[in-house]
């Protein structure tokens, strides 16, 4: 597996969570910028909790933000990294908040697909589930 990737992915983990707690989107910018390929790709699995696609990474940095727009209180944690090469990391993701409009508690578990070239994500897929993202990543589930 390569150490760069997962130490990439826990670095961003650690910024999100910043994120999360402080309300300011800087520490997630700062590791977008550094990590990320300006032309990044997300795109969303069937199922999942939204659609279509989130461009560059004004959309990278955007897609937390609407997160944090939506929940509050809100966590991340990493819970499996599966190496599927230099290019490409799987990560499986716990993540929760609680819906600022009704106060109900929320906790998903996407699993999260990293194409990388370079050392930089250059696209970034998320699904519902495990079985998914090994299939988009080339290997069986």
């Amino acid at each position: 597996m390569s150490q760069e990737n997962v130490e990439q992915a826990r670095e961003a983990v650690v910024a999100v969570n910043e994120t999360y707690r402080t309300g300011d989107l800087a520490p997630w910018r700062r590791h977008v910028e550094r990590s990320f390929d300006p032309e990044v790709v997300l795109e969303f699995g069937r199922g999942t909790f939204t659609e279509g696609e989130w461009r560059g990474l004004k959309g990278a940095i955007g897609f937390v933000g609407n997160q944090m727009e939506v929940l509050e209180d809100m966590w991340i944690r990493a819970d499996d990294f599966i190496d599927v090469g230099d290019e490409c990391l799987v990560v499986a993701l716990t993540f929760g908040g609680q819906a600022r409009h009704t106060g109900i508690d929320v906790q998903l578990s996407p699993v999260h697909v990293f194409r990388l070239r370079d050392g930089r994500v250059i696209r970034w897929q998320i699904f519902q589930t495990r079985e998914e993202a090994l299939e988009a990543a080339g290997l069986s589930p």
